[in-house]
């Protein structure tokens, strides 16, 4: 049921309900624009956005292709956190080459076809790689030696997302609670009301990763969630300087501590640690830590285990976009395992769609495998 905007309700211009990687980016985003923003969300520990390990990296996966639109992605995500940084007088984005190390001759042979060239060897702002032998390596199990790329980074999660949540509580707009949009939504021609929160506001994002899927606002929300696992390790093994990939990756973190990761499983909905899902994933990265070490490997104690369920899509591509009957109603959602990297720029884009009615890139619009709406 409709009914008018509600004068004795505080005006927003922005509400965004969830608070991660996703929800983080459209609030700080629209700060910079000067938009009055709230935001809906109540801690959850092993939310996929507190859980990753933040990585941003330029050539990925068996192909060691660029990663999709990375160039674009990367400036606006380096923006961002370099703002945030300076607002929050916080340290949370570090910016350093990523080493991949060569699993066969036959992958040293493809990055040698497709990226030793003139313009990636010769350092410059976009892309820039450095090759190494099996020599510049002893300290890895690298026979066929790898690369250094540049520019990689690593967003420190939690610390970027409560600094986000600070902010907002500082100014009485973080409501730490669960709503439920579907009876606590009111909306209206000019504002969507919420009288549980005594708010009213012009535009409304639901970031909520994998809650969406309750979401009755946008029940066919095309998500095909995958559980996540990494483990926290202690151990003395200094020679892993920076982040490290190969059979998945290591991230070096104080105190001779280190990330491993991460598991990718479709078939696992739940988050318990000692499942038979979970189980398999700390011995599957139990035996990628062996894998990047000369025999004997450095020996490890175990931390933590952590698991989340990743809002990914059915094409790995973001689901961006509006409401087929409210357009100023949105939804930021299926960033996977690149949220650090891409959210910025998505919601950029999304906030952009909402002031300026620039259209949303049919490629990132979540109905893109339905019918054209008309």
């Amino acid at each position: 049921m409709k009914s008018e905007p509600n004068s004795n309700l505080i005006s927003l211009d922005l509400l965004v309900v969830g608070g991660g990687l996703a929800g983080s980016a459209m609030v700080w985003q629209a700060v910079r624009r000067g938009l009055k923003v709230a935001l809906v969300d109540q801690i959850k520990s092993e939310s996929s956005s507190r859980v990753a390990a933040g990585l941003v990296t330029p050539i990925t996966g068996s192909r060691l292709a660029l990663s999709w639109r990375f160039e674009e992605f990367y400036r606006e995500a380096d923006a961002l956190y370099r703002f945030v940084q300076n607002q929050q007088c916080s340290t949370f984005w570090s910016v350093s080459p990523a080493l991949r190390i060569f699993s066969s001759e036959q992958e040293r042979k493809l990055f040698e076809e497709r990226w030793a060239r003139p313009e990636y060897l010769t350092p410059n702002d976009d892309l820039h790689v450095r090759v190494l032998t099996a020599d510049e390596l002893t300290n890895f199990r690298a026979p066929h030696g790898g690369f250094l790329m540049s520019p990689a980074a690593r967003l420190s999660t939690q610390p970027y997302i409560d600094s986000t949540r600070r902010m907002l509580d500082a100014e009485g707009l973080l409501f730490d609670c669960l709503i439920d949009p579907q009876r606590d939504m009111i909306p209206n021609a000019d504002a969507f009301e919420f009288p549980s929160l005594k708010v009213q506001s012009r535009y409304v994002c639901l970031a909520q990763g994998i809650e969406a899927r309750s979401n009755p606002w946008f029940d066919t929300l095309p998500l095909h969630p995958a559980r996540g696992d990494i483990l926290r390790v202690a151990a003395n093994a200094s020679q892993v300087e920076q982040v490290v990939h190969g059979d998945g990756w290591l991230v070096p973190l104080s105190n001779c501590e280190f990330l491993v990761g991460a598991t990718y499983a479709r078939d696992a909905q739940a988050c318990l640690i000692e499942s038979s899902s979970g189980i398999e994933a700390r011995a599957e990265l139990l035996r990628r830590w062996n894998s990047f070490f000369n025999a004997p490997a450095p020996p490890i104690e175990l931390v933590s285990q952590r698991a989340a369920i990743r809002p990914a899509s059915y094409d790995r591509h973001p689901l961006v976009g509006s409401h087929p009957k409210y357009p100023k109603l949105c939804c930021l959602n299926g960033l996977g395992s690149k949220g650090s990297l891409m959210a910025p720029r998505l919601a950029n884009q999304l906030l952009d769609f909402l002031q300026l009615g620039t259209p949303i890139d049919q490629t990132l619009d979540w109905t893109r495998r339905e019918p054209k709406r008309t």
